[in-house]
């Protein structure tokens, strides 16, 4: 998925004049397209994947010539954080810090990936200085990560900087997650029902390309900076199913199997004022726009 002209050209102006990326995560979802938005700027980039034999935990980071830090990498999943929180404590945080003090030895600055970890807001937009209050072993990982960033920021001076990603979707992402899952129901023949657990939870989603672009424009950031990287907007699950079902032309019924997740929020979205005044950022791709992506990668020959 290629940045559009007004994402490329953001993008373009934040990293001009400077070259020498490391991304970690690269084989992920989100890093996959932070790769391709890199290299189509023409930018060096040094891409690090598990798939690729590279571990946070154990590995040292080839930063000769690096000059600034993408860390992805990391466990992801609530329902595996609930069976495993220690592993996801361990990556996410110990391996956080493996990533900074590499970073801070090396004099180059990092922009780490967090999520969601606030408290439930009712329907208030979440914002920054918010009370931080992690519902799940996943969001309390990286609530501990961004409190490694905080610190290694503070006491010694490392130009890192926070995002707290909505939920990311996009083209290429894995049916574990719930768009790709109702999308990929819809566009399927064989399947006459959608089925989802719940109906009803709302959450702030944000297509990938936005967020690359968002993730780009951090390097500009003031250092200590902590920014919410979102879409503004909450859409529950029925209303994404109704999208999906209108962005493909396809008319069938659907229903909820009536499973609920440990702890739910059954509202969330953030407040993006901050990133937009410090950086000039916003998302320009809908939710409409953003399934059209997924249906059109799907309907193409071998699902590519």
């Amino acid at each position: 998925m290629m940045l559009d002209d007004v994402q490329r050209e953001r993008a373009a102006a934040a990293l001009e004049a400077v070259d020498g990326f490391l991304v970690t995560g690269a084989g992920g979802f989100i890093g996959r397209h932070l790769v391709e938005g890199l290299r189509s700027l023409d930018k060096r980039v040094t891409a690090l994947s598990h798939s690729a034999d590279f571990d946070v935990m154990r590995d040292d980071l080839p930063l000769e010539g690096i000059r600034h830090v993408f860390h992805l990498a990391g466990l992801l999943g609530v329902v595996r954080a609930w069976e495993d929180p220690l592993s996801f404590i361990a990556t996410n945080t110990c391996g956080t810090a493996r990533v900074l003090d590499q970073c801070r030895r090396s004099g180059c600055s990092a922009t780490f990936l967090s999520s969601y970890v606030y408290r439930s807001q009712g329907r208030r937009l979440a914002r920054e200085n918010d009370p931080v209050d992690p519902q799940n072993p996943y969001a309390f990982s990286k609530h501990l990560g961004e409190e490694t960033c905080r610190f290694y920021h503070k006491y010694y001076g490392l130009g890192v900087v926070v995002l707290r990603l909505a939920n990311i979707y996009g083209p290429g992402q894995s049916t574990d997650y719930l768009i790709p899952h109702i999308v990929a129901q819809v566009v399927d023949p064989a399947v006459p029902e959608i089925q989802v657990q719940d109906l009803e939870p709302s959450r702030d989603y944000l297509h990938v390309s936005d967020a690359v672009t968002g993730i780009l424009m951090s390097t500009r950031a003031e250092p200590g900076a902590v920014f919410n990287l979102a879409s503004g907007q909450a859409h529950s699950v029925e209303e994404i199913i109704l999208s999906a079902r209108s962005a493909a032309q396809v008319t069938k019924p659907y229903r909820a199997t009536a499973m609920k997740r440990r702890n739910e929020i059954s509202w969330s979205a953030a407040d993006i004022t901050a990133i937009r005044s410090a950086l000039g950022w916003q998302p320009v791709v809908s939710l409409d726009a953003g399934l059209h992506t997924i249906v059109d990668s799907l309907r193409q020959p071998c699902g590519t």
